[in-house]
């Protein structure tokens, strides 16, 4: 059997377990932050692997090995929160479950995926397991956002922190993958498109077609900053079918924009690298605009966007909401 494939991204958080496995003080609970287009579900099986593979290392080929690769090894429970529903008796099940002997005399393992979905109930039953786990028991926990997460949970558990991905090492990976003959250049520029999500961008990069229209829809986010369209001809791009996923491209776009002119402003502010912008030197700040749209009005536009975002999953009528806020927003962008 092929052992699986390590995204790049990962690497830091498994050689972290690693470690903790070859000096026997791994805690009975970890935790991280479950990213959308990362991949991050596989990060939890493999971490799943490498407490249950006989060589440690999640390359072996033993029997836990290939059961895990089919997600068929009767030691490890698996709760899909962020795609089935999971209330407070199947987190109870789990807990009985959990005190069951073990099929081989290996540790018991449950992974719950998108546990700050869980009900603040569901959630409390956890916390009475973690408190007082059983015996060689560990549990994976990936949430996708920790506010979420009740603070009794975060304080039993160890935070599995991700590894920062460089640019670069995206690049080469996407380029890997698809066995192409565009340069890192090329392909950087579709995969900015996907805000550097590796899932994303390799949909992208996969899909001519969608590029252009994302390449179109862009460009007249961009005409609208600058005043150069109206909020009713961008609401009239608007797709009813995936406003949620368009408005939150919108943000993207502008918190990117947003990125820029800080960029601009200190390196306006800083001409040497070192001195910082302060109003009381020489070197007072003063921040950068683009086609006469200030930091202060992206800032309100995300805002905005962020507000139209949260209501594309009401009844409300989006197309006018959006139509009235932006034109408010254009009528002002230079404020």
């Amino acid at each position: 059997m092929k052992a699986p494939a390590v995204y790049p991204w990962h690497r830091s958080a498994l050689q972290h377990i690693k470690t903790q496995l070859a000096e026997d003080r791994l805690p009975h609970a970890m935790l991280y932050r479950q990213r959308s287009d990362y991949f991050d579900t596989t990060l939890g099986w493999q971490v799943a692997q490498l407490l249950l593979c006989e060589a440690k290392n999640g390359q072996d080929n033993c029997r836990h090995c290939r059961l895990l690769a089919e997600k068929s090894h009767p030691n490890v429970l698996f709760l899909d929160v962020f795609n089935e529903k999971i209330g407070i008796d199947d987190v109870r099940d789990l807990e009985q479950q959990m005190w069951q002997t073990s099929v081989f005399e290996k540790a018991k393992i449950a992974y719950i995926s998108g546990m700050d979905l869980l009900s603040i109930g569901a959630q409390n039953a956890l916390l009475k397991t973690l408190e007082e786990p059983p015996k060689n028991a560990f549990f994976i926990l990936s949430v996708s956002n920790l506010s979420r997460v009740l603070p009794t949970i975060i304080s039993r558990v160890q935070r599995l922190r991700h590894g920062r991905l460089e640019q670069h090492t995206l690049l080469h990976w996407l380029q890997a993958q698809l066995k192409t003959t565009m340069t890192e250049a090329e392909i950087g520029k579709i995969a900015k498109l996907g805000d550097f999500a590796p899932a994303r961008a390799l949909a992208l990069l996969q899909s001519p077609e969608t590029v252009r229209q994302l390449q179109a829809e862009k460009a007249q986010f961009a005409d609208f900053m600058a005043g150069k369209c109206t909020a009713a001809t961008l609401a009239a791009g608007l797709d009813n079918t995936q406003n949620a996923a368009q408005l939150a491209r919108y943000c993207r776009y502008t918190k990117s924009m947003i990125t820029f002119l800080f960029a601009k402003t200190g390196d306006k502010n800083c001409p040497d690298g070192n001195k910082k912008a302060d109003k009381s030197t020489q070197y007072s700040v003063q921040y950068a605009t683009w086609n006469g749209v200030s930091l202060r009005a992206l800032y309100r536009l995300h805002d905005a966007l962020s507000d139209l975002w949260r209501l594309s999953e009401t009844n409300v009528n989006l197309p006018l909401q959006f139509t009235t806020r932006l034109t408010d927003w254009q009528h002002d962008r230079k404020k």
